[in-house]
Parts: C-alpha cells; structure tokens; sequence
C-alpha cells in the first residue's frame, strides 16, 4: 500500500505507438478505438492530427469498463485459452486494484484540499469581522 504523499503511478503515454504497446495492439486498431469506443487519448494541439498522449492509468481503467477485447484472442475451447484467460482476468484485477488505489488516494488527497480551504475561508471571515 503506497503513502498517502506518494503520487500514483500515472505514466504518461506520449505517442500512438506507445499508446499501442501498452495495449498491446497496433497503432490503427487504438486509433480505430479512439474514433469509435472512446479511448481515453488526449492532444497536446487543437487540430485533428495534433500529438497525442494518454495516461496509462486512464487507459487501464478503459480496457476494464468498455467492453474492448483487448486481450490475445484464443479459441475459446483450447486449454490455451482458459490459462490465458486466467492470466488475462488476474491482470485485469490487478489493474483495477491499482486504479481503485489511486482514485482512493487522490480522493483523500481532495478532501484534505478541500478541509484546508474552508479553513482559509474561515479564516479570511474572522479578519473581515475584525476590520469591518
């Protein structure tokens, strides 16, 4: 279990290849899923064809939740096919263990923003009083 104060580990993906990779699939097919599933891809310009990034967290947690097959396909009979489909559930348990971590650090980590604030606020009130 990380620290409170340690970041997440959030690498940032700063190309379709390494966009890719991390999925493991080629650079037209997370393209395709961009237009059409919604991949979670970010551009650093305002154009169509700008730079594009995406952060590796984000993706895990859409490989998770949007219904992609995003793993090796397999006859699904194959004794090879049901080990991999173990490994591929075990990682994706894993995946969402680490995002399900880091959505509750950064949770804690806006709630104590959050107290930090209002206690500015509070603050910032009793001068008011004071002077006005």
């Amino acid at each position: 279990m990380p620290n409170e104060n340690e970041a997440p580990s959030n690498q940032e993906l700063n190309s379709w290849k390494e966009i890719a990779s991390h999925l493991e699939r080629g650079v037209r097919t997370v393209q395709r899923w961009e237009s059409e599933l919604g991949l979670p891809v970010r551009r650093k310009g305002g154009g169509k064809r700008s730079p594009v990034y995406a952060l590796a967290t984000e993706l895990d947690l859409w490989r998770v939740t949007s219904g992609a097959v995003v793993g090796k396909e397999l006859d699904p009979g194959s004794e090879r096919a049901s080990g991999s489909a173990v490994e591929e559930s075990r990682r994706l348990m894993s995946s969402v263990q680490s995002i399900v971590q880091s959505v509750s650090i950064m949770s804690l980590r806006q709630r104590q923003q959050a107290q930090a604030l209002q206690k500015r606020l509070e603050e910032m009130r009793r001068r008011l009083r004071k002077t006005g």
